[in-house]
C-alpha cells in the first residue's frame, strides 16, 4: 500500500538523518545555549534574587551561581563565607530535542510551509529555557534544602511541584514535545493524513 511505503521511506530517512542532525547539534549546542542562558539568568535573578547571583556561560555548559558560600561546613552568605556555591547546568539534556525534531521533520514526505521548521525550533528553544529554570530550581531544592524551601518571602514554589515541574520539563518533554511538535505541523501530509482520517480515500470517488 502507498501508506506503508510512504512510512518505510520515512523511517529510513529519518534514521539516516539523525547522525547528521545530532553531530552538528553537538558541534553548535553550545553557542545555542548562550541565548537561553541569558534568559534563564534574568527569569531567575529576578525571580529568586536572593538565592541567585547569575546564571552564566561556563565552557560547555551553564554555571548557577548562588548567593551563599560554605563556611565550617554551614551555608552561610557569600559575603561572610568569601566565596560562592555554583552547581553545573547541562543544557544538552534539554536541547537534544532540536535535532530530533529535525529529522523528524525533513524526513516527512510533503510541502509544508517554509516556516513551519523555524517555528517549531522557537518552540523547543522556549521549552528549553523553561527546562533550565526547572533544572536550577531542582539544584537548588536538592543543595540549599529547607535554606530555600523555607523562605518566608521569597516565593519558593513547593517541593513537590518542583520536582513535579523537573520531571516533565528535563525528563519527558525532551524527547515528546519534538514528536508531539512534528505530528501537529505534519497532520496535513501524506504520511499522516491517511492515519488521522482513514476513511477519506476511502469516501473519494
Amino acid at each position: 500500500m502507498p501508506e506503508q511505503h510512504l512510512l518505510r521511506q520515512f523511517l529510513l530517512l529519518a534514521f539516516a538523518l539523525l547522525l547528521p542532525c545530532f553531530a552538528l547539534w553537538s558541534a553548535a549546542s553550545a553557542w545555542l545555549a548562550i541565548p537561553a542562558i541569558g534568559f534563564t539568568n534574568i527569569i531567575l535573578t529576578g525571580w529568586l534574587p536572593d538565592f541567585v547571583a547569575g546564571v552564566y556561560v561556563q565552557g560547555s555548559e551553564a554555571l548557577l551561581v548562588t548567593r551563599f558560600g560554605e563556611l565550617d561546613g554551614r551555608l552561610v552568605a557569600a559575603e561572610r563565607a568569601g566565596d560562592t556555591i555554583g552547581y553545573l547546568l547541562d543544557h544538552r539534556i534539554l536541547s537534544y530535542s532540536m535535532p530530533f525534531y529535525a529529522a523528524l521533520h525533513f524526513a516527512t514526505p510533503g510541502d509544508r510551509r517554509p516556516g513551519s521548521f523555524f517555528a517549531g525550533l522557537v518552540v523547543l528553544y522556549l521549552l528549553l529555557v523553561a527546562g533550565m529554570v526547572c533544572l536550577s530550581l531542582k539544584d537548588l531544592m536538592v543543595n540549599l534544602g529547607n535554606v530555600f524551601l523555607q523562605h518566608p518571602t521569597a516565593g519558593v514554589p513547593p517541593a513537590n511541584l518542583i520536582a513535579l515541574a523537573y520531571q516533565l520539563n528535563v525528563l519527558i518533554l525532551p524527547t515528546l514535545a519534538p514528536v508531539l511538535l512534528w505530528a501537529w505541523q505534519s497532520r496535513n501530509t501524506p504520511l499522516l493524513q491517511p492515519m488521522i482520517n482513514p476513511h477519506t480515500q476511502e469516501s473519494t470517488p
